[in-house]
């Protein structure tokens, strides 16, 4: 049976279509897991050749079928594996480690089988191993699940080599009815103009810094959003908290009289289920609007996050995102960009905001040396240009800054960071 892509995935594709035609590079990322000890790099170099080999999806590429639907074809080729090894000084900082890691993120993938790209870094006794991925292959939780199982003493791969995905040419009116609800929710939206930051030139680099929190200062992060926020919102409250801290950015570059748009991917798997599928994309959107009136003020904005927030649960906005995408699949990517773009009025985001969550990566090892940490490095999707995107690895809280070189400025960029590192 064939892995037909879903309409989420296809807007996926159409983002990549677009990053490669603003800056040359795909929608990509990098997860980068930090080991206490040294990887044994020929037994990784082997693995990761038996996992190619055995999991030809990993080498696919898109492709049309008959019936119009998109799928991911599949067949005997592979492509060769890409592991790239360093070794920095035992003193080397966090940042120079991490400006190894962004080197890679402004490589485009060299062929269309081309979909991961490995980086291994030696540090002293320490190893960090970074995976490049095509985020039409898989998103940030599925990577995380990819190098679980990747890591495991025990690999098997058999579960994950056919993975199943119906056309969905079905329930037309279901979908219909999900568009119709999207327009309204647009429309609405659209009211006012967006507040953006001045766009890079093409073909611009982008740059990533990351921000880690210990044990304790991560449980004092958790602690205040209970509390500020309530149970279960601490989505709400990070972003609150970055819509705060880039106000003043917006508001020293003159973006004025405009209110914040911002889109927050979501995905709401079950860890089991992300490790039992870690391949393609499996989320959807909330759609935030923020005043700078609500800017100025953390409980305004944290409480504009959690009104919208409610509201388009209740009124079923990620089920109708996933739902009404289907009926994209039918046109080239260059043609959704195109609907895209009338769908939001021709609007860009104000920035990227994403919160992975907890990690799917659950083991205490990979290749027996110890994980010390996990974090993601994403290249941000261009519109914007600019993002912040945390996730959490067994107690430890992480927090990356991505854009592109034009959009801030160093000493820009070294405020935001040091705004970061006072979320405690």
């Amino acid at each position: 049976m064939r892995r037909y892509l879903t309409g989420i995935d296809w807007v996926i594709n159409t983002l990549d279509y677009i990053c490669k035609k603003k800056t040359g590079v795909g929608n990509i990322s990098q997860i980068v897991l930090e080991l206490d000890g040294k990887l044994n790099e020929a037994i990784l170099r082997e693995r990761l050749v038996k996992c190619i080999s055995q999991l030809p999806i990993l080498c696919g590429y898109p492709a049309r079928a008959l019936n119009l639907c998109p799928y991911w074809k599949i067949d005997a080729k592979t492509s060769p594996l890409v592991l790239d090894t360093h070794y920095l000084d035992k003193s080397s900082s966090t940042r120079e480690i991490i400006s190894y890691f962004e080197d890679s993120l402004n490589k485009p993938f060299q062929n269309k089988r081309e979909h991961l790209i490995f980086n291994l870094a030696f540090v002293g006794e320490k190893s960090y191993l970074g995976m490049v991925f095509d985020h039409r292959l898989m998103e940030a939780r599925g990577a995380e699940a990819f190098l679980n199982l990747l890591g495991a003493e025990e690999v098997s791969l058999a579960a994950l080599s056919h993975p199943e995905e119906p056309s969905h040419l079905d329930n037309w009116l279901d979908k219909f009815r999900a568009g119709r609800k999207i327009n309204r929710i647009f429309l609405r939206l659209a009211k006012t103009q967006a507040r953006v930051l001045p766009q890079a030139k093409d073909n611009a680099k982008s740059k990533v810094r990351l921000v880690s929190f210990d044990t304790q200062e991560s449980a004092r992060i958790i602690d205040g959003s209970f509390k500020e926020a309530g149970y279960l919102m601490f989505m709400p409250f990070l972003l609150a908290k970055c819509v705060i801290k880039l106000h003043r950015i917006f508001e020293q570059k003159e973006a004025l009289s405009k209110e914040y748009f911002i889109p927050v991917s979501i995905d709401n798997r079950a860890q089991s289920l992300v490790k039992q599928d870690p391949f393609f994309n499996h989320l959807s959107f909330f759609l935030f609007r923020i005043t700078p009136l609500e800017a100025e003020n953390f409980q305004l904005t944290l409480a504009a996050i959690k009104r919208q927030m409610y509201e388009q649960v209740s009124m079923g906005l990620p089920e109708a995102i996933k739902e009404a995408s289907y009926l994209m699949r039918i046109a080239p990517v260059s043609l959704v960009k195109l609907l895209l773009d009338l769908l939001a009025r021709g609007e860009n985001a104000s920035f990227s905001f994403s919160f992975v969550g907890e990690s799917a990566y659950t083991a205490d090892y990979f290749m027996q040396q110890k994980v010390n940490n996990i974090f993601h490095l994403p290249r941000v999707p261009y519109p914007p240009g600019i993002g912040i995107f945390f996730n959490q690895f067994k107690g430890k809280l992480n927090t990356t800054l991505s854009c592109f070189q034009g959009i801030l400025s160093d000493p820009e960029i070294e405020e935001v960071i040091e705004a970061l590192k006072n979320l405690p």
